[in-house]
């Protein structure tokens, strides 16, 4: 059954029930009322009645007999006075009806009559003189008025209820129809979402929870829609690291593969050497490559944590500088630094880490000749690191941090570069909850300062 009928049927029924059950009670409650009015003028006529007929034959010496005698004048005057059927009877009780029989024995006794089209209240009472019953009385009174009533009562009931009835026909379709309209929209909805289409609802201003609830989905198709936006993003992150990947460790498996077939093939001790070195170089890059990537899926991945400790900075610098110092010689590149004494809760070995990537791509890629480190403290704590380079290109710059991101591809191979070691730093750097910043105005070489909490 659809929602619209349920309710329909729900307040048509509810409203019958209602008028039913109120007609019934105010039917019940005012037949009561006239029947228990009846009932009072009846037993106030039959007192006077009793009261009478006591008073007439009491001075009679014989008066079942002088009752006897004049029952009919008696009937028709007590009829005129009391507006009720008034039929007297004697004593004896073989000719006598149930309720005479109860009156000869002294009670006064009355019943409600629905034999005829109206009801009638009987009552019956005995006739006591000089405390001997000598007959009876039986009054009959008409309740044509009380159910005349009663009948007017359920006839508009009756009109009652249909009017009652197609007033709330009416007004139960337009309510619903209010109520069940949006409903139906969030019902497409629904079934839009499950095709992805996640447009929102509109036109629903009801006011109440229905509205809320349009709101509620409006939010959540947003909510779905945005997070299928960030995986679909995700995923084509994820296809190009994995494409970058497989592409950095296909090169020096390739050599590697090469040389070693090279080498096998050659006689002169001198050119197998040189392969073999080759091989080793490679190898050391791939493993290198590997390490990189190891690091940073457990950057993306949250696994990683940094362990802060008291450190002495100045010597953490100095120990990462030493270790590049003969990697620049070679290049031509000069180191010099500029540090003062500072302690900071840092990881002491992933600074260094940093540093050490930071340095090893000014010698790759600044085709400058000196590096020069910088250590101070002001709000905070601060590593700059500037070499007199080439500069990188302004487009360049938003993307360096990015994974196998490289400014000179052709380059970066060339000299062993990944593309890897700025991304590393930069989630480092981020773990600290501190900032890296990278200026490189072409020609004028790059400065890259890392900003750390004190």
């Amino acid at each position: 059954m659809k929602l619209r009928l349920k309710v329909i049927s729900m307040n048509m029924f509810i409203i019958v029930a209602i008028l039913l059950v109120s007609g019934i009670i105010i039917i019940r409650t005012i037949d009561n009322f006239n029947l228990y009015t009846s009932y009072q003028y009846v037993l106030s006529q039959s007192k006077f009645t009793e009261q009478y007929l006591t008073e007439y034959l009491k001075i009679s010496e014989k008066p079942h007999v002088s009752l006897e005698l004049n029952i009919n004048s008696l009937e028709e005057k007590l009829r005129l006075q009391s507006g009720c059927g008034v039929e007297i009877s004697g004593s004896d009780k073989a000719s006598a009806n149930e309720m005479q029989k109860n009156a000869l024995e002294g009670k006064k006794v009355y019943l409600i009559s629905s034999e005829s089209p109206n009801r009638k209240l009987l009552m019956a009472f005995p006739i006591i003189v000089k405390g001997s019953v000598i007959g009876t009385v039986s009054l009959e009174y008409s309740l044509y008025q009380a159910d005349s009533m009663k009948r007017n009562l359920q006839i508009t009931l009756v009109i009652l209820l249909v009017f009652a009835l197609s007033v709330s026909l009416v007004l139960s379709y337009l309510f619903s129809y209010r109520m069940i309209k949006p409903l139906e929209k969030l019902t497409l909805t629904t079934k839009e979402y499950s095709k992805g289409n996640f447009n929102e609802i509109g036109g629903v201003k009801t006011g109440d929870e229905i509205e809320k609830l349009a709101h509620s989905f409006n939010d959540m198709g947003r909510n779905i829609k945005d997070m299928i936006d960030r995986l679909t993003d995700e995923q084509q992150k994820q296809k190009k690291f994995i494409d970058s990947v497989t592409h950095e460790i296909r090169t020096p498996l390739t050599n590697i593969i090469g040389y070693a077939d090279l080498s096998g093939r050659v006689n002169e001790e001198e050119q197998r050497k040189k392969y073999y070195t080759y091989i080793i170089d490679e190898s050391k890059r791939l493993l290198n490559m590997v390490n990189n990537l190891l690091d940073l899926s457990q950057l993306n991945q949250y696994e990683f944590s940094v362990t802060k400790k008291e450190t002495d900075l100045k010597n953490v610098i100095i120990k990462a500088v030493e270790l590049m110092r003969d990697r620049a010689g070679k290049f031509g590149i000069g180191i010099d630094y500029q540090l003062e004494d500072i302690r900071a809760r840092v990881d002491g070995e992933k600074i260094k880490q940093v540093v050490i990537n930071i340095i090893d791509n000014a010698i790759k890629y600044s085709e400058g000749s000196l590096v020069k480190l910088k250590l101070w403290r002001e709000q905070g704590v601060f590593i700059e690191i500037r070499d007199n380079g080439i500069g990188i290109p302004k487009d360049d710059i938003k993307s360096i941090t990015e994974p196998f991101y490289r400014v000179d591809k052709s380059r970066s191979r060339k000299l062993g570069g990944n593309g890897l070691g700025l991304s590393i730093c930069m989630e480092i750097i981020d773990a600290h909850g501190g900032k890296l910043d990278i200026d490189s105005p072409e020609g004028e070489g790059t400065i890259v300062t890392i900003s750390l909490q004190p």
